[in-house]
């Protein structure tokens, strides 16, 4: 009998340490979650694009890498049609290449075609491509416009767009 409780004690032990440790992993688990969740969201951070110059031409993106032709002082209104032109820089981009602009609205996180099979058109105001394009954003607030060009995106631009 001794040996019975003996034996049931001791697998009551390890199994306790077991659970104990499986415990333990499952908060590690969640933490690293935790931390990886937030590496995640300021990568993604949702603020607008820096506003920069180019020749003569006002731009919102990443200076000598893309933008597309606006000022601080100019609002992108939703519903509005708007004339921008994109440009692009780097020796990756080619003439007769085609661009094509994805917007994801940040509430509703749904994704639309803003842009399709726009032509580049080569150098201009100190970029080394550009192509003319029509935007029109269906509803105010922030966006994120990813430039693919050729089926590859190429980088992503944070715009604010009005009511």
């Amino acid at each position: 009998m001794k040996r019975i409780v003996g034996f049931v004690t001791i697998c009551g032990l390890v199994l306790v340490g077991c659970s104990h440790k499986e415990t333990n992993d499952i908060i590690k688990q969640d933490n690293s979650s935790k931390l990886v969740g937030d590496v995640l969201a300021k990568e993604t951070e949702w603020k607008e694009s820096e506003y920069f110059t180019s020749g003569n031409l006002n731009l919102i993106g990443e200076p000598q890498l893309l933008g597309f032709t606006n000022s601080k002082e100019e609002k992108i209104f939703a519903g509005k049609a708007g004339k921008y032109a994109w440009h692009f820089w780097g020796e990756s981009v080619k003439t007769r290449d085609f661009l094509s602009v994805k917007g994801t609205h940040q509430l509703t996180q749904k994704e639309i075609e803003l842009v399709t099979n726009a032509k580049l058109l080569g150098p201009n105001s100190g970029a080394d491509n550009h192509a003319p394009t029509n935007m029109t954003f269906p509803k105010g607030g922030m966006w994120k416009l990813d430039a693919y060009i050729d089926g590859k995106l190429f980088g992503s631009v944070f715009v604010k767009v009005e009511n």
